[in-house]
């Protein structure tokens, strides 16, 4: 990353951010999302990797992965008020855990 990016100098991520009531005016937490997207991402590579199953890159379980990516941040900012990205990420890997183990049973 750029150091006007790290430093929250982007236009493009303000615009985004500047949408986003949560994100608006909150450089760290924009940042966080972003971190947060790619550990996710990079555990989808990793899980592809690990376990031979090169499906779960492709656009249906991706598709799946974000809409569940969704579904517990909003599940824990209605919780608590705020976006956990641990308690996402955590929750995330689990709910990653039993999808790969049903797209194993399946074959």
């Amino acid at each position: 990353p750029t150091k006007d990016l790290l430093s929250g100098d982007s236009e493009v991520l303000k615009s985004i951010a500047g949408m986003i009531k949560q994100f608006a005016g909150n450089w760290d937490a924009v940042w966080d999302n972003i971190k947060l997207r790619a550990a996710l991402k990079q555990e989808l590579v990793d899980a592809a990797k690990t376990t031979n199953m090169q499906s779960i890159l492709e656009a249906p379980f991706v598709i799946n992965a974000n809409d569940e990516f969704h579904r517990i941040t909003e599940q824990i900012q209605e919780e608590t008020g705020n976006v956990d990205t641990e308690r996402i990420y955590r929750q995330w890997k689990e709910w990653l855990r039993i999808a790969i183990k049903k797209q194993l049973t399946k074959t």
